[in-house]
């Protein structure tokens, strides 16, 4: 269901200053209310005509919210601001700037200014990072690339009681030969498991190969795993699969409830026997290669979907792991953030050391349905968006991730129509939503399915169906 939209005039309760300025940035009208707020220019008599970087000189055209809202052509809502007078006094400011048009063009902006300097005591208002807690981030993610597993269970970072469970439990199962299905939703960190099982295992000096199977149309998929013999088709020459390339090691298949159902049952045969035959091939081949599968919904729920082979599900689930999202373990948020936040110091060359007060509270009650990779992509966006000097993640530099919001042409609105035919309301409602998840993605179906929730195969049938 859509937000109602928040009266963000109404949110400032109170204001205690209001700046005009033209297209140039000329102060065009100044009047503050609060004598304790840039008392020596109560009137406005002093900055009228002047350049808004003079009077306030540490505000830039980067920084300045009045000609962020000029050029944006919209309103900027409730922006924390640093500003320093012209007397040197540093406040800090809440603004609602606003722009203004005239004969269809923008000749100006409205700032609505509130001082929040004696509520901002920082050092009461935010929650610190712990700069050193990994200080070894270079070393994360150093380990052998190619087909080397390139986490290890240390990688995981968690502070919840259940991921702490899991990771005794991949050791326990590491050495196993038994296959291991690892489930969850997108963005749990199915993947990190998979790599972390191999990388605890006597297996960890021998080849880990990842293939996801909904990123490879169905009719290569079986070549790319089980190998080709030359003229078992056009242009085909013998060519060694996944599987005899992870001899002795692990094969990690993503997405297994992508895979075609024809082709499951070759898999089959490779878990009951260890035994793979190259694509037109007559003779078969010994490997010994333990199999990791993960989905995004559990193996269960697969086979009822017809997304997975029940024969094959007793195979492949011999040990199995569910990944809880990260809405069941918000303790993991803090960590997690300390994490990113050094992480993307040091790609960015910031230099951010904590998470305000009120940015924390929404981080902590955000719903997380991307998960883990939803909760990087914030700190990422409010850290490239955050100036040079900033050292502290606010609302503002996160509210746009985390908040429900829709462009005009994207809402969806319930509107009268006459009856139809279900089948082409449907229709019709199903080829829009595929469209513009294909328009979203690029034209990357693979994400384009993940994002209607659908099987790629099913979509790439729809796609056809429709001429999309």
């Amino acid at each position: 269901m859509r937000k109602e939209k928040k009266d963000f005039l109404k949110e400032m309760e109170y204001i205690d200053g209001i700046t005009i300025i033209d297209e140039n940035s000329t102060i065009l009208f100044s009047v503050k209310f609060n004598p304790w707020f840039h008392p020596e220019i109560i009137d406005g008599e002093e900055v009228i005509g002047k350049k808004l970087g003079d009077v306030f000189t540490n505000i830039n055209k980067d920084t300045s919210t009045l000609i962020k809202a000029m050029e944006l052509g919209k309103p900027v809502n409730r922006k924390r601001q640093s500003v320093v007078d012209i007397a040197g006094n540093q406040i800090i400011t809440m603004n609602t700037s606003l722009p203004m048009k005239g004969e269809g063009k923008i000749i100006g902006a409205i700032e609505l200014s509130r001082d929040i300097t004696k509520y901002k005591d920082k050092n009461k208002q935010a929650i610190p990072m712990n700069t050193e807690l990994f200080s070894n981030i270079n070393e994360i993610n150093k380990h052998l690339g190619g087909n080397k597993a390139r986490y290890k269970i240390e990688d995981i970072i968690t502070n919840n009681t259940k991921m702490k469970e899991l990771k005794y439990f991949v050791k326990k199962i590491a050495n196993g030969k038994g296959s291991v299905f690892i489930y969850g939703e997108t963005g749990t960190g199915k993947e990190l498991f998979a790599h972390a099982v191999h990388d605890a295992s006597n297996r960890s000096n021998r080849p880990f190969i990842t293939q996801n199977c909904a990123a490879i149309p169905d009719n290569l998929l079986e070549s790319i795993l089980f190998g080709t013999t030359k003229g078992s088709f056009t242009g085909a020459h013998d060519h060694p699969g996944l599987f005899e390339l992870a001899e002795g090691g692990t094969i990690f298949l993503d997405e297994i409830n992508s895979m075609p159902i024809i082709l499951q049952s070759k898999l089959l045969r490779v878990l009951q026997d260890g035994y793979v035959r190259r694509l037109g091939d007559l003779k078969e081949r010994k490997v010994d290669v333990r199999i990791i599968s993960a989905a995004n919904i559990s193996p269960k729920k697969c086979i009822k979907l017809g997304q997975l082979r029940e024969d094959i599900y007793y195979r492949l689930a011999v040990l199995s792991m569910k990944i809880p999202p990260i809405r069941e373990r918000k303790e993991d948020i803090q960590i997690l953030l300390n994490f990113f936040i050094n992480k993307y110091n040091k790609i960015l060359n910031k230099d951010v050391k904590k998470v305000s007060k009120e940015a924390y509270n929404a981080l902590m009650d955000h719903d997380w349905n991307g998960n883990v990779r939803e909760l990087e992509h914030v700190v990422e966006y409010a850290m490239n968006i955050m100036d040079e000097s900033e050292d502290e993640i606010e609302i503002e530099n996160i509210e746009n991730c985390i908040n429900d919001r829709f462009d005009e042409d994207e809402s969806l609105e319930y509107v009268d129509m006459p009856i139809q035919p279900l089948k082409e309301v449907v229709s019709k409602v199903e080829e829009n939503m595929i469209s513009k998840a294909i328009k979203k993605t690029q034209g990357n179906v693979s994400e384009a399915a993940r994002l209607l929730d659908i099987p790629r195969q099913t979509l790439q049938k729809k796609i056809i169906k429709y001429n999309i």
